[in-house]
């Protein structure tokens, strides 16, 4: 989970491009670095992001595609990029839920027929909990605590075995009062819910 963010730098706009291209003056950030957007678009609103092709007044949105006008009006993809500069290790995870992003519709039907229609409207929200053998010691917990308390979305990184990488913006709500269960270590639970309804996955940086 990311714990420590720089200063949010100004994108004066993005363009319609695959990958987009951000322009921020002096932005400082460097290939690789995983920024925090927002903007005027709501599909990259709250997006995590993985900087490529830095120059010092420009980055690439590595692996996001905008060339969609309909979906990223162009001269309204301007806000801001927000480095992670710190994370801590949520271990000691024993088990992993996901839930939402069901399809809903709108049905309706008319007299003269005997069959409903449908079409699709929005997808359900979308939410992970984690299970995690409770210690308080461990630097995670009063991270989570601490993110709990602040009630903005933090930055959540999966690593995968193949190396590939997964990052979520996710409120945080962790209560971190243990469970007392006959015969089992004591656990507690952690609630994410997505800020963007979206996570990104990145593969390996090559050296």
């Amino acid at each position: 989970m990311g714990t420590t963010y720089g200063p949010p730098k100004t994108v004066s706009g993005v363009s319609n491009a695959s990958p987009g291209v951000a322009s921020a003056t002096a932005h400082g950030f460097t290939d690789g670095d995983i920024v925090v957007m927002t903007s005027g678009w709501p599909s990259l609103n709250g997006a995590v992001v993985r900087v490529d092709n830095s120059t010092a007044d420009a980055f690439d949105l590595e692996g996001f595609d905008t060339t969609n006008v309909t979906a990223y009006p162009a001269g309204q993809g301007g806000g801001t990029a927000r480095e992670v500069t710190a994370w801590v290790s949520l271990s000691q995870v024993t088990d992993v839920q996901t839930s939402g992003g069901e399809q809903q519709f709108y049905q309706w039907q008319y007299l003269e027929e005997k069959t409903q229609r449908q079409r699709p409207t929005v997808k359900s929200a979308r939410s992970m909990s984690l299970t995690v053998d409770y210690d308080p010691d461990l630097a995670w917990h009063a991270a989570l605590l601490t993110a709990d308390a602040l009630n903005t979305p933090h930055v959540i990184r999966a690593q995968l075995p193949s190396g590939k990488v997964i990052y979520y913006n996710m409120y945080v709500a962790y209560d971190g009062e243990p469970s007392f269960t006959i015969n089992q270590n004591q656990q507690v639970m952690v609630s994410l819910s997505y800020e963007n309804p979206r996570s990104k996955t990145y593969a390996p940086v090559t050296p």
